[in-house]
Parts: structure tokens; sequence; C-alpha cells
């Protein structure tokens, strides 16, 4: 019985521990937001947070970027390095 309300207690505090820490703001994306959201929605195209997973740094984004545009699945001469910058800084 002890060790079970000493266990509970446990996983308590350590749940409430964290709640107060501070959340790391979100980078404001302007370029990303003007030029790519409404299409990167999760139901046209996948999302930023996709993205963001799937491509590790703005070299491997701008390589499949230049795919997606050569296959005609991305609309070409849209600032793709400056979102790529805003992404990844």
């Amino acid at each position: 019985m002890k060790k079970t309300l000493i266990l509970g207690l446990a996983v308590a505090t350590a749940a409430v521990a964290g709640c107060g820490q501070k959340q790391e703001a979100a980078k404001p994306t302007p370029e990303w937001n003007a030029n790519c959201a409404h299409c990167h929605n999760g139901n046209m195209a996948v999302t930023k947070d996709t993205i963001l997973a799937k491509y590790k740094d703005k070299v491997q984004l701008l390589n499949a970027v230049k795919e997606f545009v050569k296959a005609g699945k991305m609309p070409p001469n849209l600032p793709y390095g400056k979102v790529a910058d805003e992404l990844y800084k």
C-alpha cells in the first residue's frame, strides 16, 4: 500500500513539474504564410510540421522542392529559398 502511494505521488509530482516550464515561442514565418500556407494545410498538401519532420535541413527541402517543381507538382517562381531560410533558422 505504501509503495503504491509513494509511486503514485512520484508520478504526479513528475507530471506537475513540467507544467510551469517556459514554452519555446513559434518562429514567425511571413514568407511561408504568404506563399505556402494556403496549399500546405494538410488537405491539399502536407503541413509545415510534416515538412520539418521529413527534411532535416534547408538543403534537403530545396532539393525536394526542385524535384516537385520539375515534376509539375509545385508552382515555379515562388521564393522557396526565403521560405527555407525562414523555416530552418
